[in-house]
C-alpha cells in the first residue's frame, strides 16, 4: 500500500478522461486497478477478474499477491471473486472469520497475510462479466465507505466492458444478454424464496446462497435454481 493515497476526486478525473479515450480494454482495466489500490485506504492489492465462456481468469493485477489469491479461486472452483462475478453482489470476506463461507479462500488468504478482501461485481450481461478485487492486510474491517469507492472504481470497469462488447457480432450479444439476465434473475429469484422461508435480509440470504453452494459443491447459479424449481413444484 503507498504511503501516500490520491484524492479520489483526482482519481475519479482521470477515469473520467480514460473513458473518453481510446485505449485497449486491458490498459483501461489496468489503471481502475492502479488507481484503486492508490486511492482506497488500507488497500493492498486490486485485480480484476473477467469469466468468459465459463472461464475465469485474472486479465490486470497490481501485484503477484493478488493474483495468487484469485488462482487459488480459480483452482477450487470456489470463492468470493467467482460469486461476485456471477451475481454482480459485493462480497466482503473476513479471514480470520471461523465462519466464512469460504474457508479454503479464507485459509489461503491468511497464509498470505491477507485479513480482508472484497470483491465486487461487474453485471454487464454481454460478452464477459467479472469481478474487481481488493485484497488487504488491516487489522480493521473493511468500513462502508471504503466498498462506497470500491463500488465507484467498479462502475467504471464496468462501463469498459460495456464498451468493448459492442464489438461483438449482434446476435451473439443478444444471446449472452439472454443467459446473464438468466442467471441473475434467477438468484434474484432465489433470494426471495429463501427470504421468504427463513426471514433472512437482504444482506445476510447471498451469504446463505453461498453456504449452500459450497457445503454443496455447486455453482451458485445451479443452487439458486434448483431452490427456485423447488417452490414451483409445490404450487
Amino acid at each position: 500500500m503507498d504511503a501516500e493515497l490520491f484524492d479520489p476526486r483526482t482519481a475519479f478525473a482521470e477515469l473520467g478522461r480514460i473513458m473518453l479515450g481510446v485505449q485497449d480494454l486491458n490498459q483501461t482495466l489496468q489503471r481502475i486497478a492502479d488507481l484503486a489500490r492508490k486511492t482506497i485506504p488500507e488497500i493492498d492489492e486490486v485485480s480484476v477478474t473477467l469469466v468468459d465462456g465459463g472461464q475465469p481468469k485474472t486479465v490486470v493485477f497490481t501485484g503477484q499477491l493478488a493474483v495468487q489469491l484469485d488462482e487459488r479461486q480459480y483452482e477450487t472452483a470456489n470463492g468470493p471473486c467467482l460469486d461476485a462475478a456471477v451475481s454482480g453482489e459485493t462480497i466482503v470476506i473476513d479471514s480470520s472469520d471461523v465462519n466464512t463461507e469460504y474457508p479454503e479462500f479464507a485459509s489461503a488468504a491468511r497464509r498470505q497475510g491477507v485479513t480482508h478482501s472484497l470483491s465486487i461485481g461487474l453485471p454487464v450481461p454481454q460478452r464477459v462479466v467479472g469481478a474487481l478485487n481488493l485484497y488487504a492486510s488491516t487489522s480493521e474491517a473493511i468500513r462502508p465507505d471504503t466498498v462506497a469507492q470500491a463500488q465507484a472504481f467498479a462502475s467504471y470497469a464496468g462501463v469498459s466492458l460495456a464498451s468493448a462488447a459492442l464489438y461483438t457480432s449482434t446476435a451473439e450479444l443478444a444471446e449472452q444478454m439472454r443467459t446473464g439476465m438468466q442467471t441473475r434473475s434467477v438468484i434474484e429469484q432465489a433470494k426471495g424464496v429463501l427470504m421468504e422461508r427463513h426471514g433472512y435480509s437482504d444482506y445476510t440470504v447471498f451469504k446463505a446462497l453461498c453456504t449452500l453452494s459450497q457445503r454443496s459443491n455447486r455453482k451458485l447459479r445451479d443452487v439458486a435454481a434448483a431452490i427456485v424449481q423447488s417452490t414451483r413444484s409445490t404450487l
